[in-house]
């Protein structure tokens, strides 16, 4: 209880309703699908009942696993009707796009290009995860708050600063969230001559570990008040950046004291991932992390990482205890809506 509570405490540092921050956030993601939807014809096309192949030939569309998936979403939130295998809108359909508070610019233009790839997902063409601008905003959108206080609300459930230890930070982007993990580890002292404390990240996109191999330095002075002299203890103890997958960790088994994955697991596949973060973690070691779950989360929401190929989206707690029960964990603990979550590997 005292665990959850402190992470209930980092969110709350976000000077928002939490409550009040998922239902725009989900208002948001809403709105962007609805928007698009709306601009490609399909509330004009519905006002008639139409097949879902009626559907598909009318808009070109040649993904019918993608468009009956984007069906489902409308019929569960009831803005398309379905009788006898006949699609159909009964009226206007009001929504709200109002932008989070929480979110910037650069998080914003995020996942309105993202939702506005639906069309060309549609139609066979997925969104590149770093393709063209994509990079510069995934760049600026991994600086946000929002991060930064979730990534802080897991460490504080898991305690996972109590020593030093070899860390493991999986999907470590542009090195931004893995600065702040050096710099927590490094206010409590954990860097010192003969310690054992290091971070490895991993990430497969080769254009956000380059970002992070040449200014993760720079990044750690910015995230400690701009402080220059914190690079030579940078330097000292640098962060390993190497290439690789979730389900394909490129290190033995037992390599690691603590695993962590924040936001990563709906882009992978999250069974074989979960597998496989468990196997490279040593007996009595942790993974941590935070991910949104079945059914707290929504569907819109999901739809947004499904424009780019590959990704899983969402699932469940009870999945996920489950994959980690089955990979030799012997506990599994969530908290805060988000939600944190913390496995505990068991004695070899």
């Amino acid at each position: 209880m005292i665990r959850k509570m402190r992470a209930w405490k980092e969110l709350m540092k976000l000077g928002l309703n939490v409550s009040k921050l998922r239902k725009d956030i989900d208002s948001f993601f809403r709105g962007n699908i609805l928007g698009v939807l709306r601009n490609e014809g399909w509330f004009d096309y519905l006002q008639s009942p139409r097949t879902l192949m009626q559907i598909a030939a009318e808009f070109r569309y040649t993904e019918i696993d993608f468009l009956e998936y984007l069906i489902g979403i409308l019929i569960e939130d009831e803005v398309i009707q379905e009788n006898d295998g006949q699609l159909f809108m009964e009226g206007p359909i009001e929504f709200d796009w109002t932008c989070p508070s929480c979110f910037d610019d650069a998080m914003r233009e995020l996942w309105v290009d993202h939702a506005r790839a639906i069309p060309d997902r549609l139609r066979g063409r997925c969104l590149q995860f770093t393709g063209g601008l994509n990079l510069f905003n995934w760049d600026d959108a991994l600086s946000n708050k929002l991060y930064e206080q979730i990534r802080r609300a897991a460490f504080a459930f898991s305690d996972a600063l109590k020593e030093p230890v070899r860390f493991l930070d999986v999907g470590s982007g542009n090195g931004r969230g893995t600065a702040a993990i050096w710099s927590y580890y490094y206010e409590n002292d954990f860097f010192f001559p003969g310690s054992p404390m290091q971070i490895v990240g991993i990430d497969p996109n080769e254009k956000l570990l380059r970002i992070a191999s040449e200014e993760f330095p720079q990044m750690v002075s910015e995230y400690n008040g701009h402080d220059l002299s914190i690079k030579d203890t940078v330097n000292e103890f640098p962060v390993e950046f190497r290439p690789g997958y979730a389900e394909r960790i490129p290190y033995e088994d037992e390599s690691f004291d603590i695993v962590f994955a924040s936001q990563v697991l709906h882009w992978t596949e999250p069974k074989l991932a979960i597998t496989e973060m468990m196997r490279v973690l040593k007996p009595g070691g942790f993974l941590f992390g935070t991910q949104n779950f079945y059914p707290d989360t929504n569907m819109y929401n999901e739809a947004h990482f499904k424009v780019v190929e590959g990704v899983h989206g969402f699932f469940s707690k009870d999945d996920m205890e489950e994959w980690a029960m089955e990979s030799g964990a012997i506990a599994f603990e969530t908290a805060t809506p988000i939600s944190v979550f913390k496995v505990t590997k068991g004695p070899s």
